[in-house]
């Protein structure tokens, strides 16, 4: 057979592999999920080989469940001991679900610190992760020491001047290059973020302050939070916050807060799904 021949030959097997995997594409029914769950007792989201994730945890038992290999996406990673009340999670398989049904069942062997809130079918060019608009972190710190809020926020032994908080935090909001807000393990390209809005609000002996933005660098948050205690502790001046901004670079005294106070909250598409 010449080599003309036998190039056209592989060009055309090439092809009809092509076309074998667009149909098998074609045929695969995605599914979002919206999950909450407990960090206390896990190293994060993202799945790890010697650790106990949520991932781990959610993966195996859809498998068990679906009686196959099923691989998830998330939209967010979370540290360990972060809890969250709107993760979203896309799979991909063959079978076509009874949502409701599915839910249920998932529920009921999922361990209770994971739970499925929502399961929806959604488009085949929809992305859990890259469609995101915003999200939004809220990080619980609290005057009372309570064992019951103990893994959920964290203590702080003195009071805070939340006026002085609100004020040092406006210079955030907007878009700015977080580059002191994010730890070493970030991995990111770009440090250039855009925060919409940055609340801190006091109800009792607890001060949530709650972020929303495009997206998030690694420990930005924690890093945040860390800073803003600073200045409502008096500790640091209120122009604090801005100098750490302008540095471009975190220096080696900044802290984070503890993971165990950080929530993810809401996370919002604005492509249909």
């Amino acid at each position: 057979m010449s080599k003309v021949k036998i190039r056209k030959r592989q060009e055309l097997e090439e092809k009809r592999v092509l076309r074998q995997k667009k149909t098998e594409q074609k045929v695969k029914n995605k599914y979002l999920i919206t999950l909450a769950y407990d960090g206390s007792s896990y190293g994060g989201y993202a799945k790890q080989k010697h650790k106990n994730t949520v991932q781990n945890v959610l993966e195996r038992t859809l498998s068990d469940y679906l009686k196959t290999e099923i691989k998830t996406t998330e939209a967010s990673r979370t540290d360990a001991k972060v809890h969250a009340l709107c993760q979203k999670i896309m799979f991909e398989i063959d079978q076509k679900l009874e949502l409701r049904k599915f839910q249920t069942q998932i529920n009921e062997n999922l361990p209770k610190d994971i739970i499925v809130f929502n399961i929806e079918l959604v488009n085949h060019d929809f992305h859990c992760r890259y469609d995101v608009i915003n999200k939004t972190y809220e990080y619980t710190i609290t005057n009372k020491l309570d064992p019951r809020n103990i893994q959920y926020s964290w203590f702080i032994n003195k009071k805070l001047n939340v006026d002085l908080m609100k004020k040092s935090s406006q210079c955030l909001v907007g878009k700015h290059d977080f580059a002191t807000f994010k730890a070493a393990k970030a991995t990111t390209d770009t440090s250039v973020r855009t925060i919409n809005y940055l609340e801190i609000n006091q109800k009792d002996e607890n001060i949530i302050i709650r972020i929303n933005a495009d997206g998030f660098l690694y420990n930005m948050v924690r890093l945040i939070v860390k800073a803003l205690i600073d200045v409502g502790s008096s500790s640091k001046h209120p122009s604090y916050m801005q100098t750490l901004l302008d540095m471009q670079q975190k220096p080696d005294n900044l802290e984070s807060a503890p993971a165990q106070g950080l929530c993810l909250t809401e996370i919002n598409y604005q492509t249909k799904r």
